[in-house]
């Protein structure tokens, strides 16, 4: 494994399929591995807070193949993809079960993981995602994904003359235009490749319409969790991506899940969207009171 030490926070590679899945590490002396698994246009900065908020624990957060420092790691690309993966990322760099946190897309790469190497795993949260989505009564899942993902899919067309005006294009994001923070420009830097005046997103786009296509399932086959019987959580929010309501997961959603999954404990959490559930202290802390309730 390869490191670049600083006293917080260094970067990471793992031997993966085809080359070398990078991540970020933090509080490297931490007596508890959490790994987590950023959405499906994100990166490892997305868990920048909740190291922060869980100071006695290791973080580990990958860039996912497609996405940030692994953009270059080849497809295909896919849900079981990304697990395995994270898992070879687990067996290279921890030297036990670690507790496992997958936010938005990086929920279904969790569940995928527990399904398929639950032994890595001590215990689980999900933060609003991991639960398939059913498709809506004559659209496919193309019509979805642009009904849902549409202004993330342009903006990996696009080009930007600058950091600053990248930095202005997630400022009039309504997710964040009450929550705009330093951590939150150091994420969307983090996002930039390429040179001025034609920086543009490392997510490779390709990737995303492969993985979006694979959160829409049966909710009533699906096997989400396998049978992982390790403590599990799930925090979903009141407020979807552009910070309008309802969340991801309508009340009578998590109704349905509350009866199918009895073992996974699902907590709402009210005001946050889907992004400043990591990316605002609160959103941080609240995640990290449900790491250190698996213990």
């Amino acid at each position: 494994m390869d490191s670049s030490v600083s006293s917080a926070y260094r970067s990471i590679s793992a031997a993966v399929d085809g080359g070398r899945l990078h991540s970020g590490e933090w509080n490297p002396s931490g007596a508890t591995t959490v790994v987590a698994v950023h959405g499906i246009t994100a990166n490892h900065r997305n868990f920048a807070l909740l190291a922060e908020a869980l100071p006695r624990h290791r973080l580990l957060a990958p860039d996912l193949r497609g996405r940030g420092a692994s953009r270059a790691l080849p497809g295909p690309w896919g849900i079981e993809r990304h697990a395995e993966d994270v898992a070879g990322l687990i067996t290279a760099s921890a030297r036990g079960p670690v507790v496992l946190v997958g936010h938005s897309m990086g929920g279904f790469v969790a569940a995928a993981l527990v399904r398929r190497f639950p032994d890595l795993v001590s215990g689980l949260v999900l933060v609003d995602g991991g639960l398939p989505f059913p498709l809506p009564v004559g659209i496919d899942a193309d019509q979805v994904i642009e009904q849902t993902l549409g202004p993330a899919l342009q903006r990996l067309q696009q080009t930007f003359p600058s950091r600053d005006a990248y930095r202005r294009f997630w400022q009039a994001h309504p997710a964040f235009r009450e929550a705009w923070s330093d951590t939150v420009a150091e994420y969307v830097d983090y996002d930039l490749v390429g040179s001025p005046p034609e920086l543009r997103s490392s997510v490779c786009s390709q990737a995303v319409m492969q993985d979006a296509r694979e959160q829409f399932q049966d909710p009533d086959t699906a096997d989400v969790l396998g049978g992982f019987s390790r403590p599990a959580r799930l925090l979903v929010v009141s407020r979807g991506l552009l910070d309008q309501p309802p969340g991801l997961y309508p009340e009578e959603a998590l109704v349905r899940w509350r009866s199918r999954l009895p073992s996974l404990t699902i907590d709402e959490v009210p005001q946050l969207n889907h992004y400043t559930i990591m990316l605002h202290p609160s959103g941080a802390t609240r995640v990290a009171e449900s790491v250190r309730a698996l213990n």
